[in-house]
């Protein structure tokens, strides 16, 4: 008799190995020749047809036995393998008389042989009885298999007295309820240790599971969740929570919400939750109600001080005493606040877009979206432009900038009443300087006087011719002096008069290039001869140096200044400020040099406002006060480090009365 072993043919729940021997059949006793009867193993009972060998064409039997996954044995009363079918090659790749007679013993894993063994002898002392066990063996390719066999006992059946086994290759189904369960078990450790709450309902949301992190958020036991959640809901949330969760039944497997619920901690805070429900009752694996809920507490503190912080902000805006604007990247007015709407009589919508240009003097409006789409946004655009959409021309400073985010941000400023205010005090400062020319001139006036006196005095005939002619002199220097006094008590327009522009700016040219040559390039553009304004030609030329020489104090070294005239028709909303329209000249001097701060350009034409530590900033209050005088006007723009742009506006030759 050979070695005993046990083979189990097949794994499954509680399944058994199968003693199998290596002994021949002769060993272990013949089996009937009259052929085999069909037994339905599960029920012990014989299935009437009596199949012989013969019945079965071995074609069809080898086909059979090539293709199925599973194989069948047989185990005498001394529990060693008799007969196995030729389909084990099909199912471990083994050769029938091989498996019998060497393989059977060695091919099962040695961690699953107790347990398949125990099964085994178990089965062996109770007769009819049955056992399922599923365990690993070894293929013929050496690769470990897991199968489930189903063993029953018919020691005690006659023409069968041994063990029926069936043993399957159940490998894939094994491997797959392993990657299922790692799956949910990864799954369900992800879900515990996350933030959220994860909750199964019934339909009457009776909790079925909820996911640990529900005692840390609520400070409260799983158990008193589970016991009456919604105890712990608002009363003011309850409605809300009755509706999602109704609207979820009738839409079921469609998320509803997300909707915000305070529940109350154990500690007294109130939680803000928010929460989102999915009916899953129909599918087999959750057949609950799911739950979802985010603590979103400090999300919804940040967001509601946000909003405070927000309409305090636009309040503000509202309430500011200048008009503040909001523009896209291409110039279209977004936004308006109440003053610009109320400064102009304008209701904010009909600014937006494009409407803000309605606003502004036509002229002022086309070079201001010049100088814009120059403009790389860097630091600040600061200009002046003249209003008319109102009973009164203003004129007004506006003031962009263009944030790191997209779009501009800019403010309009009434700048009409300081400008007043500047020529006030222009006047006021040239009758103090009135008083004081007064006061000297009438000082040597008494001196003259006193000389003429003293001269007629002596006169005799001997030197009569001269001294009166000393006399004479000193009285024509007196009336000189009168004629200043008079002069300086009754402000004019000075010698205005029709001026050719192209031979006084080529004679003023060479003045000026010595004037800047050691820090600066000076560009003339000559205008050529023809070209002619109505204005006093030795005042005019004083405003054009003193413009030239701010402009050589601001370049760095080598820098440059272009003086440009050119010829310009204006209407009467785009002429200067008392002018008339019709066609002017525009003399502007431009500089590359460090431009004009923000804080600067608004006083820039105050008198005695100045930034250089020698000077009395009167030059740009008198020039633009001379240059209103002859019915033109001083125009300036200016960007921070690109460099500065100023204009005389002035009425041509042609427009002259």
């Amino acid at each position: 008799m050979g070695p005993r072993t046990y083979f189990p043919g097949l794994w499954s729940r509680g399944a058994v190995p199968l003693p199998i021997g290596g002994a021949s059949t002769e060993e272990s006793g013949n089996l009937p020749d009259s052929g085999w009867h069909m037994t339905d193993l599960a029920s012990n009972q014989r299935i009437g047809t009596e199949v012989r060998p013969d019945a079965v064409p071995s074609g069809v039997a080898a086909v059979i036995a090539e293709h199925t996954n599973e194989f069948h044995s047989l185990g005498d009363t001394d529990n060693r393998l008799v007969w196995v079918s030729d389909s084990v090659q099909a199912v471990l790749g083994y050769q029938a008389s091989d498996f019998l007679l060497h393989v059977a013993v060695s091919i099962i894993h040695p961690e699953d042989y107790p347990r398949t063994a125990t099964a085994f002898h178990e089965l062996v002392n109770e007769p009819n009885g049955r056992r399922r066990v599923q365990y690993r063996v070894r293929h013929s390719d050496g690769t470990w298999r897991w199968v489930e066999t189903v063993m029953t006992n018919l020691l005690d059946r006659a023409g069968v007295n041994g063990v029926v086994s069936t043993t399957r290759d159940v490998t894939s189904r094994v491997m797959a309820k392993r990657r299922l369960a790692q799956s949910e078990r990864r799954l369900r450790s992800i879900v515990s240790s996350a933030g959220d709450v994860v909750a199964i309902l019934d339909s009457v949301r009776k909790v079925d599971y909820v996911t640990p992190t529900v005692a840390a958020l609520l400070k409260r036991s799983t158990a008193a969740v589970k016991h009456d959640w919604t105890s712990f809901v608002h009363a003011d949330d309850l409605t809300a929570l009755d509706a999602l969760f109704e609207s979820a039944l009738r839409h079921s497997g469609i998320t509803q919400g997300p909707i915000d619920l305070r529940m109350l901690r154990s500690d007294g805070e109130w939680l803000t939750l928010e929460a989102l429900i999915t009916d899953y009752q129909a599918d087999p694996i959750v057949r609950g109600v799911v739950l979802n809920a985010r603590d979103v507490t400090s999300r919804r503190r940040i967001e509601a001080e946000r909003s405070r912080n927000q309409n305090m902000f636009n309040a503000l805006v509202e309430m500011a005493p200048v008009g503040i604007f909001l523009a896209d990247s291409s110039g279209d007015w977004n936004y308006a606040n109440a003053k610009i709407s109320s400064e102009f009589g304008v209701e904010p919508a009909a600014l937006l877009g494009k409407g803000w240009m309605q606003l502004f003097d036509a002229a002022d409006v086309v070079r201001l979206k010049s100088e814009l789409a120059r403009w790389d946004g860097r630091g600040r655009y600061i200009t002046e432009l003249f209003t008319r959409h109102s009973p009164d021309t203003r004129e007004v400073k506006v003031t962009i900038s263009r944030p790191e985010s997209a779009g501009m941000v800019g403010t309009i400023e009434d700048v009409t009443s300081r400008r007043e205010l500047d020529e006030m005090l222009i006047d006021g400062a040239a009758l103090g300087s009135l008083a004081g020319a007064v006061g000297s001139a009438a000082h040597d006036i008494h001196n003259l006087l006193s000389s003429i006196g003293f001269q007629l005095g002596l006169l005799d005939a001997a030197e009569e011719v001269d001294r009166v002619s000393a006399a004479n002199e000193a009285i024509d220097r007196a009336c000189d002096i009168t004629e200043d006094l008079m002069a300086m008590s009754r402000p004019s327009r000075g010698r205005v008069a029709a001026i050719d522009l192209g031979p006084m700016i080529t004679s003023l040219a060479d003045m000026l290039g010595v004037l800047v040559e050691h820090q600066a390039d000076l560009v003339v553009e000559h205008p050529g001869d023809g070209i002619f304004v109505s204005a006093d030609r030795t005042g005019l030329e004083r405003v054009i140096t003193n413009l030239v020489v701010n402009a050589r104090d601001a370049v760095e070294p080598r820098g440059r200044i272009t003086i440009a005239v050119s010829e310009v028709d204006l209407d009467d909303e785009s002429a200067p400020t008392g002018g008339s329209a019709g066609p002017h000249v525009a003399i502007a001097v431009a500089d590359d040099g460090c431009g004009i701060p923000e804080s600067v350009i608004g006083r820039i034409f105050e008198p005695y406002f100045t930034t250089k530590a020698d000077g009395n900033g009167i030059g740009l209050a008198a020039s633009r006060r001379n240059v209103r005088t002859w019915g033109g006007d001083i125009r300036i723009s200016s960007v921070e480090r690109k460099g500065t742009r100023v204009t005389i506006l002035l009425p041509s030759g042609s427009n002259l009365d």
